[in-house]
């Protein structure tokens, strides 16, 4: 019966890494539905989202957008000799905006998800890097209580399911300096929460056991934005926009504990050993920044109906604190190019092209880093139609497809693909 005290003592391990397993589900570069599809031009009511100085350049009025993206992860990685595969559904990540032209002043407020998806879990059926039976993490733990090498068929932490969202609500407004300068201000709150359960299965002396452990991390906080925009020629923009880094310190809190098994008074007397160990992880605190963000966005129209747009974004990953896991990864940097072709006044398509270097180090070698983001470098390519069913009302369809180049270190090899599919309803009043 010490094996299963071995893996309840894993189990409680695994848990102590802030993030682990619910930011495999993804960590998104764009901001509405819109936007996954390249049709990022500056001219459009959720610029607020991207280029927040280049608002004043619309028309008087109120503009309302609401957006919703569906995505599907498949995720496949493998680090000695163990292959662990992840999938996730989110049905809808949604951001809605408002905002408002006057003049040479524009206000604004809008909400959207920077990370992970709500009502969304990622599966990892078979466990993940960090619960394999050869990983690192199991190993050493069980060395520390002198069992040596735990057969998988005793013990094994085999199934993990885990969810991931944070919510960004900003407010702020943009004022016209003249016809050719526009700057922004904007503050914004975060809040991001995890959930978290390991299932382990385990086999000892009085017969067969399964073990359940479930956590949950919470942090907020708060930030500023800063933008400028300049308006060098007629039909062609220029914005800089700088997100300030948020402070986010989880706090973990265990929910729930629990051993059934073949002989319930062994069940019951290692229930409450989990249920101590959980204790000393309830309350823990860990820090996970979201790192500071440099935006540059330059859109224009070379030829009559024809809108060129580029954006990049740069997260200064070497600012955040994540418990000195920072050390392991560059900045991260994302480019975005995009052609919009108006057929006419109402219907329009775009094209977009995408590719980030997520910052991970060519000689980090960890077996759990899988289940860490940044992750690896993505390449996306993404579609769009949009009709204007008057001047008020307009209605966008996307898609893009994103593919996570392969990572391949000493131990460790990751392969990840994803589907998007959004719709996108924006009014003016």
């Amino acid at each position: 019966m010490k094996k299963l005290l071995v893996l309840i003592t894993a189990m409680a391990v695994a848990c102590m890494g802030t993030f682990a397993y619910a930011n495999g589900i993804f960590q998104t570069s764009h901001f509405t539905a819109k936007h996954i599809a390249g049709m990022n031009d500056n001219t459009g009511d959720e610029t607020a989202m991207y280029d927040p100085a280049s608002t004043v350049w619309l028309k008087d009025g109120i503009y309302i957008n609401v957006s919703s993206f569906a995505v599907i992860d498949n995720i496949e990685a493998k680090a000695s000799g163990e292959t662990s595969k992840g999938d996730v559904i989110a049905w809808t990540v949604p951001a809605v905006s408002a905002l408002y032209k006057q003049g040479e002043i524009a206000g604004f407020l809008y909400l959207n998800i920077l990370d992970g998806a709500p009502f969304a879990s990622i599966q990892w059926d078979d466990g993940t890097l960090s619960t394999a039976e050869e990983n690192d993490l199991l190993w050493t733990t069980i060395s520390s209580l002198g069992e040596g090498k735990l057969p998988a068929s005793n013990a094994t932490t085999n199934k993990v399911e885990a969810s991931s969202v944070t919510y960004n609500v900003t407010l702020g407004g943009a004022y016209k300096i003249n016809d050719m300068f526009s700057v922004s201000l904007a503050g914004r709150y975060i809040t991001s929460k995890t959930k978290t359960k390991l299932d382990g299965n385990a086999t000892g002396v009085a017969g067969d056991y399964k073990l359940t452990l479930e956590y949950e991390e919470e942090a907020d906080g708060f930030g500023g934005v800063i933008g400028f925009n300049v308006v060098p020629a007629h039909g062609w923009l220029i914005g800089l926009t700088y997100a300030t880094p948020v402070k986010r310190e989880f706090k973990t809190d265990v929910t729930k504990t629990k051993v059934t098994g073949t002989n319930p008074a062994v069940a019951t007397g290692y229930s409450n050993i989990l249920a101590g160990i959980g204790d000393t992880l309830d309350g823990k605190k860990a820090n996970y920044d979201m790192p500071g963000m440099v935006t540059l966005t330059a859109a224009g129209m070379p030829v009559l109906g024809t809108i060129i747009a580029l954006q990049v974004n740069y997260m200064l990953n070497k600012q955040a604190d994540w418990e000195d896991a920072e050390d392991d990864y560059d900045n991260t940097i994302v480019y975005m190019l995009a052609l919009t072709q108006f057929l006419n006044q109402q219907l329009r398509f775009s094209l977009g092209l995408m590719y980030a270097d997520k910052g991970t180090k060519d000689d980090y070698v960890n077996p759990s880093a899988v289940d860490v983001n940044p992750q690896s470098d993505e390449i996306g390519l993404g579609l769009c139609g949009a009709y204007s069913i008057d001047e008020n009302l307009n209605v966008a369809l996307t898609y893009s497809y994103t593919y996570y180049t392969e990572i391949k270190y000493e131990v460790e090899k990751l392969n990840k693909d994803r589907h998007v599919v959004g719709i996108q309803v924006g009014y003016k009043m």
